[in-house]
């Protein structure tokens, strides 16, 4: 069979864009729609009108849908009213479903007349209208958009407890939102939500999912559009949800009444809210329920035992199905076959000990503990992994073990652009890679270029001036104290307690010690007194912030405190006599945001992908600063800044590795099935 996926591709965090689906998303539903041996078309709505011709030209069997649309009250059943208008069979709600549910108010004046619970509510669509009627009601009120999903508009202040604060957050919704408001009794309890899928569970409804906040969201009492789209990673669901049986009862018979009068089709989702002496209130029904993995939906089919692929299989059958689709007519499409990429972890490896006189030269390599970490790891992603050392046969390995994916942590072997070997070997081959490309790898190595590109994206980096050769020449304007660095080095090598300097004599002191140790290139930089930390940063085109972690420093002897070499190798990394290391750092939430996005800012202008770790310092003022960027950062379960910081974000090492691995996966799948539909 060949199906067409039509659907949105989220581009950036706009309010517009708040219900489309996400990359990794898009790969999770194309791979298990093409599971079978199906040829699947990936087909995005855009807004002139050449993805309806590719359908036409595709000539697919059947259409799985899951596009939102652009604008509009009626967006939603853009799609469907093509796909009718074609001829083409399609997965999911008609256009009536669409444009019904929606409309949240006329959503739940056709499931009342069905006997489904819901708040007593207003539609309003304008202050007048507002105004006239905030006197008069009962409060607390709960205030949203009347044609907005993914909780767009709903926010702390959508709950309303008096009049004025209804006129406020009205007012400013109306504003943002010129189609209509939504205002209804507000239901103490907690959102439960009811997926359905046609053919499972008990005609269709399975298991309601309840949504958990974690300890640092507790005082939130709604799921709003900070926590589904900002701060995911701190609602969790549970499924079955935590309710009395004759709760149950009521929502699985409210959920079918509103399967039947809405006339939704394969798959859907309704949400209730659900009250300590368990009265159940419908809220709204969404016919295009998040496919997302890991969903409030794939929750439910897991406790029927089905995994996401096999979840989505059932969609399309129930599809089959209700259409009628006779699959002895549908032309069979197989061409190269469907398999998982071949993936090596490329690494070099530290052979020396602390203590050797020539340690540092390995410093940045990594142990054999690490390595094996790594793999497994990656092995538990579900896919085969070859460890393979990146030294000068790795190109002839490479080719000779036929490998897709090379999950990156080498770190090449001398000169400036070292750590840019590999990302350009695997380009050389036409070999999918984790984390950023060479150009990023072979900039990020040199502090001083690093800067300048950091200031160039409106991020503060201190007053510096490097030094490319050894010179007797040491001119500047920097104010003390001033830091002293190698400009081509990482892990903090040649950074040392004795590293800050106070005047021209300490400075030349401290710079002839480097070139005394084979360095050349030099970075003076101004020594921002304050404090040190760290951010990860993992994702691409939305990147997620990991900390920020802080480097609070101890009592010492010492006027200055760095994250020195000598630090770096202490065994205990999370407390120690030197520092320990606090995560999240105690920050106030107009810093904290200031630091997310200075990361965000200098992640992307400086062109990292997928993972990378960047540190800041900050001054008494409050004034933050660049300091560098790693965007080959060290994986070390338990000891590297990532990981530590992934840990104390509650994401596990798996987890980690799985999340910098999979945007790699998501670029080779692309490629591998443009080969596989060429053939």
């Amino acid at each position: 069979m060949k199906i067409g996926f039509v659907y949105n591709c989220q581009r950036s965090k706009s309010h517009s864009e708040a219900e489309f689906d996400t990359e990794e998303t898009i790969d999770a539903i194309h791979r298990a729609l093409a599971c079978e041996g199906d040829e699947v078309v990936c087909i995005e709505m855009t807004r002139g009108g050449s993805w309806v011709e590719k359908l036409r030209t595709e000539k697919v069997d059947l259409i799985f849908n899951t596009a939102e649309g652009y604008r509009g009250i009626g967006r939603e059943s853009y799609a469907p009213i093509v796909f009718d208008q074609i001829g083409i069979p399609y997965v999911g709600p008609g256009p009536y479903c669409c444009f019904l549910t929606l409309d949240k108010f006329l959503t739940k004046q056709v499931v009342q007349s069905r006997g489904v619970p819901v708040p007593e509510g207003y539609y309003v669509s304008d202050k007048k209208e507002l105004n006239s009627f905030a006197k008069d009601i009962t409060y607390p009120v709960f205030v949203k958009p009347n044609f907005e999903g993914s909780s767009k508009g709903i926010t702390d202040r959508s709950i309303c407890r008096s009049q004025k604060e209804l006129e406020e957050y009205g007012a400013e919704l109306l504003r943002e939102f010129s189609d209509g408001i939504l205002v209804e009794q507000y239901i103490e309890g907690k959102d439960v939500t009811v997926p359905y899928v046609a053919g499972l569970g008990k005609r269709g409804v399975l298991y309601p999912v309840e949504y958990v906040f974690a300890e640092s969201a507790q005082d939130k009492k709604i799921y709003d559009f900070a926590l589904k789209n900002e701060r995911d990673g701190e609602v969790a669901v549970r499924c079955p949800a935590n309710i009395p049986k004759e709760s149950y009862e009521k929502i699985v018979l409210a959920t079918l009444s509103c399967v039947q009068s809405l006339s939704a089709a394969d798959m859907g989702r309704a949400d209730f809210r659900v009250t300590e002496n368990g009265d159940i209130y419908f809220i709204e029904f969404n016919a295009l329920p998040s496919l997302q993995p890991g969903a409030g939906l794939f929750e439910a089919t897991k406790a029927l035992g089905l995994t996401y692929n096999e979840t989505i299989q059932r969609i399309v059958s129930a599809a089959v199905a209700r259409l009628k689709i006779s699959k002895t007519s549908i032309r069979p499409t197989r061409k190269l076959p469907l398999r998982d990429p071949k993936i090596a972890l490329v690494y070099n490896l530290k052979r020396k000990q602390h203590g050797d006189f020539d340690y540092e030269d390995e410093a940045e390599f990594d142990s054999q503990s690490t390595v094996d970490a790594l793999q497994g790891a990656i092995q538990k992603q579900g896919y085969s992994v070859m460890p393979i050392e990146a030294n000068r046969d790795l190109s002839a390995r490479l080719v000779e073990e036929e490998i897709d994916v090379v999950f990156n942590i080498a770190e090449g072997f001398t000169k400036r652009a070292r750590e840019a070997q590999v990302p350009a070997i695997c380009d050389l081959l036409g070999i999918e890679h984790t984390g950023s490309d060479a150009t990023t790898l072979a900039i990020s190595l040199d502090k001083a270029a690093t800067s300048r590109l950091a200031q160039a994206e409106g991020v503060q980096t201190p007053g510096s001036k490097l030094f490319p050769r050894p010179t007797k020449n040491i001119k500047h304007s920097l104010r003390y104290p001033v830091i002293v660095k190698p400009n081509l080095e990482g892990t903090s090598k040649g950074i040392y307690d004795s590293s800050v300097v106070t005047d021209d004599q300490g400075l030349a002191k401290a710079m002839q010690r480097l070139w005394d140790q084979g360095m050349t290139s030099l970075l003076c930089e101004e020594y921002i007194v304050g404090r040190e930390f760290t951010v990860g940063v993992l994702g691409n085109d939305h990147p997620r912030i990991l900390g920020p972690m802080e480097i609070q420093f101890k009592k010492s002897d010492r006027p200055f405190t760095v994250y020195s070499f000598e630090a770096k190798q202490l065994e205990n990394q999370m407390d120690n006599d030197l520092f320990k290391l606090v995560c999240p750092a105690d920050l106030d939430p107009q810093l904290t945001r200031k630091v997310h996005r200075f990361a965000k800012r200098a992640f992307k202008g400086l062109g990292c992908r997928d993972v990378a770790r960047i540190d800041f310092r900050i001054d008494a003022k409050g004034d933050l600063y660049f300091i560098e960027v790693n965007p080959l950062p060290g994986l070390s379960p338990g000891f590297s800044d990532l990981t530590i910081m992934a840990d104390k974000t509650g994401i596990g090492y798996e987890e980690l590795i799985g999340t910098i691995l999979k945007p790699a996966v998501v670029r080779w799948r692309r490629q591998y099935q443009a080969r596989r539909l060429s053939v």
